[in-house]
């Protein structure tokens, strides 16, 4: 299957769930989620459902970045807006099931904000927040608004088109195109991105590496895991990216061991990866080759 056989099914998929016509429910299930509750919301949610006779589509998505309000839960019901509610406890889940998938009442006293076209009276939008209006969110945009585990989802948010335009190009186009754009590390010392690349590509010997560093320098920052937790693909995409400009044919990710829901998905994503010819021998039919292993630290 060719890439855009693969990214017309990733499309449909997400067309046909955007356009469903049963409510959709997103439980925020990062580990600040999980920490607060989000596992017992989210058999309230389950439970509720069923005892009604419901049918809704309950979707766990990672961290938009609110963790200070989690468990989080986003309801979609068809030809409305999205709604966040923070704060959400078990014995919350009855009156939103109630009054807003039942009776239509969105509960404003509950809700945080509408994500999305659309307004509802009484409701701000989510994005106009203080918070979260004045970020511009470029590696974590996909985060909380895709299954972390499902490839699909992230190939129809345009994931993975990267890396196919880098493999159109030769390695020094790359590096030329990231020097230019002003990549920068962000561990502090902010070194040019594409001098590194091209340090590496020159650097003599056969055999080259990429290493993702996943354990936080940062204490209390939480970064990387939030990453890794809501769009592992977008680490492993840009670790391919990384490695065919360099010449590189191996990766190892280290992770810390107390990232266990982490080291999951990333277990997943490069799993899905293989199966869809993303990883290993002669990736997409092309001559370029990359292994990738996780090592738990």
């Amino acid at each position: 299957m060719t890439f855009e056989e693969i990214r017309s099914r990733a499309i449909a998929e997400w067309e046909a769930l955007e356009h469903s016509t049963k409510p959709r429910i997103l439980v925020g299930a990062g580990t600040c989620g999980l920490a607060a509750g989000a596992e017992a919301v989210l058999a309230a949610i389950e439970t509720e459902l069923a005892q009604r006779n419901i049918e809704a589509i309950i979707t766990q998505v990672g961290c938009i970045g609110l963790c200070y309000i989690e468990p989080l839960v986003d309801i979609i019901k068809p030809g409305h807006p999205r709604i966040s509610y923070g704060n959400v406890t078990p014995e919350i889940i009855p009156r939103l099931v109630e009054d807003y998938l039942v009776n239509g009442n969105p509960c404003p006293d509950l809700a945080l904000g509408t994500i999305g076209d659309g307004r509802i009276e009484g409701i701000p939008s989510l994005f106009e927040l203080p918070v979260l209006r004045p970020q511009v969110r470029i590696v974590l945009h996909r985060c909380g608004f895709i299954d972390p585990e499902s490839i699909n989802h992230y190939i129809a948010n345009g994931g993975y088109s990267g890396l196919v335009r880098a493999l159109g190009m030769k390695p020094e186009e790359i590096i030329e195109e990231v020097t230019k754009s002003g990549l920068r590390g962000r561990g502090g010392a902010g070194f040019p991105t594409g001098q590194k690349w091209d340090f590496c590509r020159r650097a003599p010997g056969t055999e080259k590496y990429i290493i993702c560093n996943a354990d936080e320098g940062d204490p209390g920052a939480f970064m990387n895991r939030s990453l890794l937790e809501g769009a592992p693909h977008s680490v492993l995409e840009g670790m391919l990216i990384a490695a065919y400009a360099i010449g590189a044919s191996e990766g190892y990710i280290y992770c810390r061991a107390e990232y266990p829901l982490a080291l999951k998905r990333l277990a997943i994503a490069m799993g899905q990866m293989e199966e869809y010819d993303l990883l290993g021998d002669n990736i997409l039919g092309s001559d370029f080759s990359f292994h990738l292993k996780i090592k738990e630290g």
